[in-house]
């Protein structure tokens, strides 16, 4: 095959998936004032650093130090968006507002009580340094527990 025709076609196949994806960012909020939308993304980056103002720009993620000292990463709002080297973590925001306010949530979280963050996420990891974690976290808000 032509080299300069395989360029071509892998660039329309990488914009074609990027597109998709911009779809899907959109989806989240779609229906929502886009007024709510401009004022949450603003609020979004007023509350990050410019590390990770920098980071979310080029990369659509950024660091995060939790309140016990852990460092987490926070991507694009998705199930299990929020990870570690070993382990990624799922926290619903529930609500029909927009996506930034969501991500800022789970950052504000994670920042003031990281305890609290460990005992609400879900959690998958192959560690049991996390499940220990978790089960101490459960164990201090137990109001969290989710009956059989």
């Amino acid at each position: 095959m032509n080299p300069d025709l395989t360029r071509v076609l892998v660039l329309f196949v990488a914009t074609m998936f990027a597109g998709l994806a911009v779809l899907g960012w959109l989806r989240e909020d779609a229906g929502l004032p886009r007024e709510a939308c401009r004022r949450a993304r603003g609020l979004f980056f007023a509350k990050l650093d410019r590390k990770q103002r920098w980071s979310w720009l080029v990369r659509r993620r950024f660091e995060v130090r939790g309140s016990a000292g852990r460092r987490y990463t926070i991507a694009a709002y998705r199930p299990f968006n929020i990870s570690t080297d070993d382990a990624v973590f799922c926290v619903q925001v529930n609500g029909r507002i927009p996506v930034y306010d969501k991500l800022l949530a789970q950052k504000l979280l994670i920042e003031a009580d990281e305890t609290l963050f460990l005992a609400h996420a879900n959690m998958r990891t192959q560690s049991r340094i996390w499940e220990t974690r978790a089960a101490a976290a459960r164990a201090h808000h137990p109001a969290l527990t989710i009956a059989s």
